[in-house]
């Protein structure tokens, strides 16, 4: 049966009916039409429309799904090289001869050639630090959405009488055009929901960390909000203005049910917008923008789904969606912290000690350093976890990355981060170390993200920017450590004080002996200090900022001894000129230029892909961006020169 709240709209008595003919997602159809031949042309444009507008719906979730289908083919077929010599047995040689096939070869021409293009910012007002990659998928998802909410549309107006009354009703394809807005606006939400979650099956189907789509979130939601204003609108101005007689028709319909519930659902879509902007998070805080786009955004779902209830399936996927997320996040959370609890005296829930060391320099800038190690599989390089500190608070949790290497099985991995103390969560994290605590509980949840290490790639820069370091110094640990370690590894490490190398001074050291032991290793060593001199430090009472009470013993409840290097910057600043492969430069008062850094590696290479690894501030992110684009020489990569084929896997979460 027809809502009785619908009558008034469509001019028809299905109680009278003699067939009533269904329309999925819409009221049934009265036939044969028993109203005045203007009316029954409308509601055949009215029925006509609304069928297409269900079509182009499915039809979008076709796309999207075919987009996926062929993605992932392309991932399980990408071309391989016929190279079998490795690098070493053809050092000095260049890979001219073209040992890799014909199919290969197209392959890394065109991805080279897209990457040429694709990977440099635009519209970096707009749309903030994003590739042009990611600017065309919102861009042909923006087309698609505006081409079929104007196609298929019935452009024509019918001035239609109104029984016992002189006046007359204007009826227009305005409320085909306003419903193919609210349909499409109903079938993007569940895409809007994907988009977000941390358990992401894109992130599955496509290898993509989850983190990346947070770019089409933000826009598919502001597209959202566009397509419920302008439904609103639209049937604001047919009610209240083109049907008579007013304000009857009017009051009528805004009391009715299934709007109240559209109202309120216009309400709440118009805080998630507004409370997503960028002044917005400022004014209220990032956890006060978290926790409301939850709320709201279910409220917003549920009212949704009372407004029209025959598209309900569009909502209960996005309710499915996001309640299946929560769920896989909180059983991870718990099988990773599930053992035995206080020793020997029982299962339970057991939360992670970490011990705490905190750095501050000169400018005031504070960094914690937490140590623990957790019974659980080990994580891929490159995946970050997020950390709850319950002795600060349980309803928030952040992503940080692991700066260590993970045991293998059966050993505990070792978790090592580097934080640096902002504002929120990680400053009270800070002031809790500088209050002298040396141990903190830790809940953490993960891992996310993806491999970062490429094993195909045989060549590695990696270039960090601050805490950035707890993403490139795994990989770097990781490539040394490979059997398929083949090509030339750098590693680049850029920060403001000379006291900051402190972070992660135990790994530094290890590193530094492997970069000087042997003249034949492929790792050198780079870092730049861009605001201190190093006359500044020219004596070793200065440059020696000593660590020797972080020297001690530490016994976990196992009975276990951990026990941390004391040692001084003296040692691992000493032979650091630029003829060893150990190199330190102070640059006082700038920053390296990053097409300056890539070249130099291109340069050192004798052939082979180069994969490039960056974590730090955004504009470092933007620099490398343009400077690989720029050096992305596809004519060359067809010839058989493969350094000009570079991958960029940025990081842009900073510990």
């Amino acid at each position: 049966m027809m809502d009785e709240n619908l009558r008034p709209r469509h001019i028809q008595d299905h109680s009278s009916a003699q067939n009533l003919i269904p329309h999925w997602g819409y009221s049934s159809r009265v036939w044969p039409c028993q109203n005045d031949p203007g009316s029954c042309e409308y509601l055949d444009a009215v029925y006509w429309m609304h069928d297409v507008s269900m079509l182009y719906s499915f039809i979008l979730w076709a796309v999207v799904g075919g987009i996926l289908f062929v993605w992932v083919l392309c991932r399980l077929v990408e071309p391989q090289s016929n190279q079998t010599k490795s690098l070493k047995d053809m050092q000095g040689q260049t890979n001219r001869g073209n040992p890799q096939g014909t199919v290969y070869r197209a392959y890394r021409f065109t991805t080279t050639a897209l990457r040429r293009w694709l990977l440099p910012e635009s519209l970096r007002s707009v749309f903030g630090r994003v590739s042009r990659l990611q600017l065309l998928v919102l861009v042909t998802l923006a087309g698609y959405l505006l081409i079929f909410s104007l196609v298929g549309i019935v452009y024509k107006k019918w001035v239609t009488p109104i029984k016992n009354s002189n006046k007359f009703n204007t009826r227009t394809g305005l409320g085909g055009f306003s419903d193919r807005v609210g349909v499409l606006a109903y079938a993007l939400t569940p895409f809007t929901i994907l988009l977000a979650n941390r358990e992401s099956v894109l992130s599955l189907l496509t290898g993509i960390p989850y983190h990346h789509f947070n770019f089409l979130h933000r826009w598919t939601g502001r597209i959202i909000f566009i397509q419920s204003f302008l439904h609103t609108l639209g049937w604001t101005i047919i009610e209240a203005k083109l049907y008579q007689p007013q304000p009857k028709v009017y009051r009528d319909f805004i009391r009715q049910q299934y709007m109240i519930f559209g109202v309120v659902a216009m309400f709440f879509v118009t805080f998630l917008y507004i409370f997503s902007t960028r002044w917005a998070i400022r004014m209220t805080g990032y956890e006060f923008f978290r926790k409301s786009h939850y709320v709201i955004a279910l409220l917003y779902i549920a009212c949704c789904w009372g407004h029209w209830t025959r598209l309900a399936c569009w909502m209960i996927a996005s309710l499915g969606l996001f309640f299946i997320d929560r769920g896989v996040r909180l059983l991870r959370t718990c099988l990773i912290h599930h053992g035995l609890k206080d020793g020997k005296k029982g299962l339970g829930f057991k939360a992670a000690d970490a011990n705490i060391q905190t750095f501050t320099d000169s400018d005031g800038a504070t960094v914690v350093r937490l140590d623990f190690t957790h019974n659980h599989d080990p994580w891929a390089i490159g995946q970050h976890f997020y950390l709850c500190f319950p002795a600060l608070t349980i309803w928030q949790s952040h992503p940080f990355t692991p700066a260590s290497v993970p045991a293998a099985h059966p050993a505990s991995p070792q978790h090592t981060y580097i934080i640096r103390g902002l504002r929120g969560e990680t400053a009270r994290l800070s002031a809790l170390g500088q209050a002298g605590e040396k141990q903190t509980p830790v809940i953490i949840t993960g891992p996310y993200g993806k491999r970062a290490l490429n094993d195909r790639i045989p060549n590695l820069v990696a270039i960090a920017g601050g805490t950035g370091i707890s993403f490139t110094l795994p990989v770097v640990t990781a490539a040394l450590k490979s059997p398929k370690a083949q090509g030339a590894i750098e590693f680049v490490w850029i920060i403001r004080r000379t006291q900051d190398l402190e972070w992660i001074l135990p790994e530094l050291l290890e590193l530094k002996s492997i970069a000087t032991a042997s003249q034949n290793t492929s790792l050198r060593i780079k870092i730049f200090i861009t605001r201190d001199a190093e006359k500044s430090f020219s004596k070793p009472s200065s440059l020696s900022t000593s660590i020797k009470d972080l020297e001690k013993e530490v016994k976990n409840e196992d009975g276990i001894e951990i026990a941390t290097t004391g040692t001084d910057l003296t040692a691992l600043l000493s032979q650091c000129d630029g003829s060893t492969r150990f190199y330190v430069e102070w640059l006082t008062d700038h920053h390296p230029a990053m097409p300056a850094i890539i070249d130099g590696f291109i340069d050192r290479v004798p052939e082979g892909r180069i994969q490039v690894v960056a974590s730090g501030p955004s504009g470092m992110g933007t620099d490398l961006r343009r400077a690989i684009a720029e050096r992305s020489r596809a004519d060359k990569v067809w010839k058989g020169d493969e350094r000009w084929d570079m991958d960029l896997y940025w990081d842009d979460r900073m510990g």
